[in-house]
């Protein structure tokens, strides 16, 4: 059996350095046979190489090393264990720095760590929201001819390096990495997996993100730690990050990070690396932009040699951590939009089709970030915009409750702290719309029913009607203690019957069940109408003839219009005749002659009709008559007939 390694492998300061070959010799000895017993499992799990895959931007970003300086007591093995989190590497750490010798560890001498001998380490898609997809490489044929797959993004969906992500329009994905940090990427992203690695089978992560294009917030748990590194790389910038909530946008010339909680270390990009000296450490709180247009232009402006540029005049010359916007005051929205007001500090939405939000405006905000997400965390955002004004329409999301974030955007583009409130969406099964009465109408007492249009998801309807006092709008109804009220009606109406005179606000909501579960949507927009006694019926009907025409008259009231029907039998459904006036009498005109049956309705100023009075017989005999339409007359003053 081999003898134990650790033993044999410490630090050998040069004083003690000067053994006899003898006893060199038999040191490599027992060392090469300890070592034997590490290398099997080496070869057959060794370390798995970073992805062949060459990001978009042109450059892959690497590893690198740790440097480490020898102290006495150091071992390769203690130190594999202690950066790589797996002692069996430490034959690799020796390949790496020139097949050092073992037992001649010098302190003060520097051994690199190469961090690529990290274990791959898993992630996974936490949410999706519309099309998002992956493109992975695959092994091909030849080394000069690759493959890639594309395929879209599902739930629980495992993540390696080399995958690239792809956001269109609409979509939004979140990222849960192995040590629970959340990456949540927004729409019309481009985000390239770079590593993905542990220290060890249980230890910190080391992730590197390339943010080709769009933007991304991070959210890393627990405290700030020195082990674990979290890197987001664009094409103009990269951000460190040890424990912190950030976000990072960028476009083509331009990247600016926001630092919420925790800091960041940000540095330019220069030359396909991001090991510029320069970097710029950003607080809680704070954000930072690096613009290579602007460096370009200053570059040239001081003849290439401008403070803080580098060779090629790409990095940033001026940039400095800026205090980020303050948070949105939201605790005064509320209510039910679009509608009544309500609880502070809530929206509430009825609306099937539209969802229309408005905040307070932010003093020194140039435009908006608005997301609605479905967890208070913002881990599943299903909307995102930039907005110009603080208020935003959307097509209408499903029934349910959502979170609503606000964050302010500065003029240089840096998103500020966030603000939330909660929204509740409450818009099905949709309300019926108002039949009758027609808003502001006036209805006849004793005589009326609510009717509002019938819903093909309802299956029964709930039909309010309150008092209106005078000055007051529908929307003041109060329906706390309705005075009357139709519960679960199969038919979508109610009748007025026991109403007083007087003007009501009346509104309607429809009802279905689910998994037998009453499911009652939102009431309808309050509608406002009048009771009102109808007019009498016209009476003291009389007749007058004259010369063989017969002119009819009638009681009126001020304001009446009146409805007159001649009817050849009184028990026809349909009148021969029907015309309006607006005095109370008429001349018999437009008949045959014969016997006609004449009966007149009243209509009011509020548009409210009487009964029809009873009908009269009026005979009209054949007259002849003049050019001008007149009857000729005998000499005994009686109309000629035929």
């Amino acid at each position: 059996m081999n003898p134990p390694l650790t033993p044999l492998v410490r630090s050998c300061p040069s004083e003690r350095a000067d053994l006899s070959a003898l006893a060199q010799a038999l040191a490599w000895t027992l060392l090469g046979s300890a070592a034997l017993a590490y290398l099997p499992a080496y070869a057959q799990n060794p370390p798995q190489p970073l992805h062949s895959a060459v990001a978009s931007s042109g450059h892959q970003h690497q590893l690198g090393t740790v440097n480490h300086t020898i102290v006495d007591g150091d071992t390769l093995e203690q130190l594999s264990r202690r950066y790589l989190g797996d002692a069996t590497l430490w034959p690799a750490v020796r390949a790496h720095n020139d097949n050092v010798h073992p037992l001649r560890l010098v302190p003060g001498q520097t051994l690199q760590l190469p961090l690529n001998l990290l274990r791959l380490a898993s992630a996974h898609i936490d949410f999706v929201h519309g099309s998002a997809s992956l493109s992975r490489s695959t092994p091909a044929s030849t080394p000069t001819d690759p493959a890639s797959t594309q395929q879209p993004l599902q739930p629980g969906q495992a993540l390696q390096e080399g995958d690239t992500l792809t956001l269109p329009e609409d979509s939004y994905l979140t990222v849960r990495l192995a040590d629970g940090s959340q990456v949540r990427i927004q729409a019309q992203s481009q985000v390239n997996v770079q590593q993905l690695r542990r220290r060890g089978r249980n230890g910190s992560l080391q992730t590197v993100l390339e943010l080709e294009q769009g933007g991304l917030e991070v959210q890393v748990p627990g405290p700030a730690s020195n082990t674990r590194q979290l890197e987001v790389v664009t094409p103009v910038a990269s951000t460190s990050v040890r424990g912190t909530h950030f976000q990072v946008d960028t476009s083509a010339q331009r990247t600016s990070a926001s630092v919420y909680s925790g800091a960041v270390q940000m540095q330019a990009v220069q030359g396909g690396s991001s090991s510029l000296p320069s970097a710029q450490r950003v607080q809680a709180r704070h954000g930072m932009v690096l613009d290579q247009s602007q460096s370009q232009s200053q570059s040239q402006s001081n003849g290439g040699s401008g403070s803080g540029s580098g060779s090629d005049g790409t990095a940033s010359t001026a940039a400095r951590p800026q205090p980020l916007l303050a948070a949105v005051t939201l605790t005064d929205v509320g209510g039910e939009v679009g509608g009544a007001a309500g609880t502070p500090g809530q929206w509430h939405s009825s609306d099937a089709h539209w969802l229309e939000l408005a905040f307070p405006a932010l003093e020194q905000a140039a435009g908006y970030q608005l997301r609605i997400a479905e967890d208070r965390q913002g881990n599943a955002v299903l909307y995102q915009a930039r907005l110009d004004a603080p208020q935003a329409r959307l097509a209408q999301l499903p029934d349910g409750r959502y979170w609503v974030q606000v964050r302010g955007i500065d003029s240089q583009g840096l998103v500020g702290l966030d603000s939330q409130a909660p929204l509740t969406i409450k818009a099905r099964p949709v309300a019926p719309l108002v039949q009758s009465p027609a808003p502001e109408a006036v209805a006849p007492l004793a005589q009326s029913q609510l009717h509002c249009t019938p819903v093909d998801e309802a299956q029964a309807y709930v039909l309010q009607v309150a008092a209106l006092p005078p000055g007051h709008t529908p929307e003041q109804a109060d329906f706390a203690q309705p005075l009357l009220q139709a519960q679960d009606s199969a038919q979508c109406q109610l009748d007025l019957a026991s109403l007083p005179p007087g003007r009501y606000a009346w509104r309607s909501a429809s009802v279905r069940w689910v998994q037998q579960q009453r499911d009652q949507g939102p009431y309808s927009p309050a509608s406002a109408f009048s009771l009102a006694a109808p007019p009498a019926q016209p009476h003291e009907v009389q007749s007058q003839s004259y010369q063989g025409i017969t002119r009819i008259h009638w009681q009126g009231a001020s304001g009446q219009r009146y409805r007159l029907q001649a009817l050849a039998s009184p028990h026809d459904a349909q009148p021969s005749l029907e015309l309006w006036l607006d005095e109370p009498h008429w001349q018999v005109s437009g008949l045959t002659s014969g016997l006609w049956h004449i009966r007149i309705q009243a209509q009011d100023a509020n548009g409210l009709h009487s009964a029809f009075s009873p009908t009269r017989q009026v005979q009209v005999v054949p007259l002849v008559l003049d050019s001008s339409g007149q009857p000729i007359a005998t000499d005994a003053g009686v109309g000629l007939q035929y």
